[in-house]
């Protein structure tokens, strides 16, 4: 609506002028500010082998690696707080755990028996039960792992570990999801077959990265299973690894190879030379990639 309003001029003249008045425009307004979101706190506990730490190459022959703050967990953290969600990290993996080691049946890397990366996981859940939460599951790798670590692979070796983890898994889960308060959000994790790498090596080499990725395709799928069965989001590693995406690109000072292959190389150590590599952990890019997809699965308002 426009409004009269009286002007004085220096002179002493009277003016009259219309001016569009603000006051009843409709809902939106040129002035309105954007709604300021609600900061929101809370924790997150991040379950889980080495690469759930963070795991990269030192550089050092015979060394296995060393855990990391540029992992998955960290850069979702930061993901996070751009959106005004503080979350405050708990990392309680162990490098080599599977998903029998986590049940106590077997001695990890980390925990002394009684006590398990499991019960540990428990324990923080019970006393932050009332609080806003997350929890990521990355369990399965290790229960594979070996049968890729050798100069031809057997594919009844995966076979069996991809067995355990659909027979171990589902249990696991109902502890930690018994465990947890109800306001605690969960993410598991699939995977990309980082021994794609191997296509490099010669002829031997391409039959073994079909069959690894063959074996990471079935251990995914009972993944997929496992979470979702247990109403669990699953962040879908693999697609964004572009592991199933076999035409040709250009990998740097190599030339044309599968996608796959070149993601693999291009997001993991798998490919380099030593001493840095071959190592199936992700780099700092393969971390971000992988933080990223954990976040799409995670609510927008907490």
């Amino acid at each position: 609506m426009f409004r009269r309003v009286v002007l004085l001029s220096a002179g002493g003249i009277v003016i009259i002028a219309s001016v569009l008045a603000f006051t009843k425009l409709g809902p939106w307004h040129p002035f309105d500010r954007k709604p300021v979101p609600t900061p929101v706190s809370g924790f997150y506990l991040d379950m889980g082998a080495s690469a759930s730490l963070g795991f990269q190459p030192t550089g050092i022959v015979g060394h296995n690696g060393h855990r990391t703050n540029d992992g998955y967990s960290n850069d979702l953290v930061t993901f996070e707080a751009a959106k005004d969600v503080t979350l405050k990290l708990r990392e309680i993996g162990c490098p080599g755990e599977t998903v029998r080691s986590i049940l106590g049946q077997f001695k990890d890397a980390c925990y002394t028996l009684p006590n398990t990366q499991l019960s540990i996981a428990k324990a923080f859940l019970r006393v932050n039960e009332n609080r806003i939460g997350l929890v990521t599951i990355d369990l399965g790798f290790n229960d594979i792992r070996p049968c890729m670590l050798v100069t031809v692979f057997e594919p009844s070796c995966a076979t069996s570990g991809v067995n355990l983890v659909h027979e171990y898994l589902p249990s696991i889960l109902r502890q930690i999801k018994a465990t947890a308060g109800p306001k605690v959000h969960y993410v598991g994790l699939e995977y990309s077959d980082p021994f794609l790498g191997d296509y490099l090596n010669g002829a031997q080499g391409r039959l073994n990265a079909n069959e690894t990725l063959v074996a990471f395709n079935q251990l995914n799928a009972v993944l997929v299973n496992d979470y979702r069965a247990a109403g669990i989001p699953v962040a879908d590693v693999a697609m964004t690894y572009k592991s199933a995406v076999t035409t040709s690109s250009n990998l740097i000072a190599v030339g044309p190879v599968p996608t796959n292959v070149a993601e693999a190389c291009s997001l993991t150590w798998e490919c380099n030379k030593p001493p840095f590599g071959p190592d199936d952990h992700p780099n700092d890019a393969g971390y971000r990639t992988i933080a990223s997809t954990i976040e799409a699965q995670l609510p927008r308002k907490w």
